[in-house]
């Protein structure tokens, strides 16, 4: 099965990206196959330069791993540039992207999840 996950929150102030690692965790343990796609403020979960302090979790460590065990991270290229956040920026395995593949993405899963806080 494909599954889609659209964030559109800031990483450190709901949970929804935390739920959206856990839903493609899981996905992933059933052999589906996942993709993220980031939107709005959500972009900045990809910020390799983000230092959390120790007792915070590390939100763009979880995505690179995500990203190594096959999970497909999609950022708005134009969310990026409004946010100032630039393609040397992302964490290694996501990948700027854009609207029109957020359509394909959601006219080609099978399972389409959206956390709008």
């Amino acid at each position: 099965m494909k599954i889609a996950i659209q964030v559109m929150v800031p990483p450190y102030t709901y949970q929804d990206l935390d739920t959206a690692i856990h839903i493609a965790e899981a996905a992933l343990k059933r052999g589906h196959e996942v993709t993220i796609f980031l939107f709005a403020d959500s972009i900045l979960s990809i910020n390799s330069k983000v230092k959390p302090i120790r007792t915070d979790r590390n939100i763009p460590e979880k995505m690179k791993e995500l990203a190594a065990k096959g999970v497909r991270i999609e950022i708005c290229g134009i969310c990026m540039d409004y946010r100032g956040v630039t393609e040397d920026m992302i964490v290694e395995g996501s990948r700027p992207s854009g609207l029109p593949e957020l359509a394909s993405l959601f006219a080609n899963c099978d399972r389409f999840i959206s956390l709008m806080a």
